[in-house]
């Protein structure tokens, strides 16, 4: 049975959200970025968290869940760097499913789905979520092109590659809004109590 590892990317700033952390805000009784791993703990099989901004805050918040945390000293940078120290923690894993630590929206319903398509599909190439114009995440690597994703000192990570390896790059239509929804502004924030599944829909 293939791998499958999460790399969880939670090293941002947080600076249009004001003076709170975004990821350590209540969304449903938890922190949002529980309640967005909760998702991922439940469909993967193993779970990395690359920290960064108030690094201490944010592990001390998820001790009691079963996954891994790794620091990004480089944070400030941008988030090549989160996503390259991920990917070098990551051992073994057939696929790698990369995502952000602010999309309470997302549910096991949505990524079990994601990675059906993937593995449905060969999982030779990285499978990201579109819609129109709109790229999605979380998206999924193929662990034989981690290697490849790394290559470039500069500017490490999918970005890039994507863009100049669009025959590496499986694109798939999704209209789910989990996708395409994280929180960057108060206002999302606000809107999270109307969209964000309900206990009963994020297991089912």
């Amino acid at each position: 049975m293939s791998k499958v590892s999460a790399v969880i990317l939670a090293a941002g700033l947080s600076r249009r959200m004001g003076k709170q952390n975004k990821l350590l805000l209540p969304v449903a009784g938890k922190p949002m970025i529980a309640r967005t791993l909760d998702a991922y703990i439940d469909t993967c099989d193993e779970v990395v968290v690359v920290t960064g901004f108030e690094a201490g805050y944010v592990a001390a918040t998820l001790r009691h869940l079963d996954l891994r945390t790794v620091h990004n000293p480089d944070f400030a940078v941008g988030q090549a760097t989160s996503v390259a120290i991920g990917l070098r923690t990551v051992f073994g894993a057939d696929h790698v499913v990369v995502g952000l630590a602010d999309q309470p929206w997302l549910c096991r319903r949505h990524l079990s789905d994601l990675i059906r398509i993937h593995i449905d599909a060969g999982g030779k190439k990285i499978t990201v979520p579109y819609n129109g114009e709109d790229r999605g995440n979380p998206i999924i690597i193929p662990g034989s092109l981690v290697p490849a994703l790394l290559q470039d000192d500069q500017n490490p990570g999918c970005g890039k590659f994507t863009r100049t390896r669009p025959d590496l790059v499986d694109l798939v239509p999704c209209s789910e809004h989990a996708y395409f929804k994280d929180v960057d502004i108060p206002a999302d924030y606000a809107a999270i109590s109307t969209l964000v599944p309900t206990a009963e829909e994020a297991h089912a």
